[in-house]
């Protein structure tokens, strides 16, 4: 018996050192071939309402960070890029200077057309080609002037003016001969015979027409009170056909209302141009001072 438990703890002795070396093998071998292993970690989600504000807020941020971005968005909105830069007073300031100066030059420049149309209806009404015609044959003849006036009243052959839509007298009279005619006519005062005409009649509807009818007294022969009163007048006098420059052959009066009438809308298409500009300027300032 004694024996047998001799033999028997001899073994387990000499077991001892495999099993332990056996370990550390497994643990040794455990330690090189093993695969190592990452460690990931979720990403956490931000919810939809922080997305949206990381978002806006870089864009919102742009202007501030490019001077570039902010020049071009006063550019396109007065005010932009100084809201953008959260300079809020200065950015209404702009972007109400802009807009009713815009407004108040659209209102300027439609009243100044509407103006300029009442001052054409006026004048077909009251100017006439045929009629300042018919003067011009009437003063070189009395005159006795050699400018082929003969021929302007061949042209004319009984005509009078149509004083409902003088529009219609232009076909009567060829601008061409009127034109030979004036550039050969003088202007004769009291005592002395002066230069040639200054002007040309310019032709219907052009910008220069309805200026000068109602600018240079060469003119106010065609006007209709004039007319009747001078051209087709019962008692004709030399007098009524020279130029005294001293207040005794001052125009009569559709001539001023002419004038005004002109005046008028001139006044409204230069207050509006010069709006414009104010605009333009303040426009510049706006984009400038964005990057500033």
């Amino acid at each position: 018996m004694r024996s047998l438990l001799l033999h028997i703890s001899c073994a387990l002795f000499l077991m001892i050192p495999t099993t332990v070396q056996a370990q550390q093998t497994a643990s040794f071998t455990n330690g090189i071939f093993k695969e190592p292993t990452t460690e990931i970690k979720a990403e956490k989600e931000l919810p939809l309402s922080e997305r949206s504000f990381v978002s806006s807020n870089s864009l919102h941020d742009l202007p501030k960070t490019n001077p570039g971005a902010a020049f071009l968005a006063s550019a396109i909105i007065p005010g932009a890029g100084q809201a953008a830069n959260k300079k809020w007073v200065r950015a209404g300031v702009y972007f109400t200077v802009e807009v009713v100066g815009l407004i108040y030059h659209l209102n300027r420049n439609a009243k100044a057309r509407d103006q300029e149309r009442a001052y054409e209806q006026f004048t077909h009404q009251n100017w006439s080609v045929v009629a300042y015609a018919e003067w011009l044959v009437n003063y070189s003849q009395i005159h006795g002037l050699d400018n082929n006036w003969q021929s302007l009243e061949a042209q004319l052959s009984g005509n009078t003016p149509n004083w409902s839509d003088t529009r219609e007298d232009w076909g009567q009279v060829p601008l061409n001969l009127l034109h030979n005619v004036e550039a050969s006519t003088p202007f004769i005062f009291k005592d002395r015979v002066g230069s040639n005409f200054s002007h040309l009649l310019p032709a219907y509807g052009s910008q220069q027409y309805y200026e000068l009818i109602s600018k240079y007294y060469q003119f106010q022969p065609g006007w209709r009170d004039w007319y009747s009163q001078v051209t087709t007048s019962p008692t004709q006098t030399v007098d009524m056909y020279r130029y005294f420059w001293n207040g005794t052959d001052e125009p009569f009066s559709l001539f001023y209302d002419g004038r005004d009438l002109a005046a008028e809308f001139n006044e409204n298409y230069r207050v509006a141009g010069n709006i414009l500009k104010l605009i333009v300027v303040n426009h510049a300032g706006i984009r400038l001072s964005a990057v500033l």
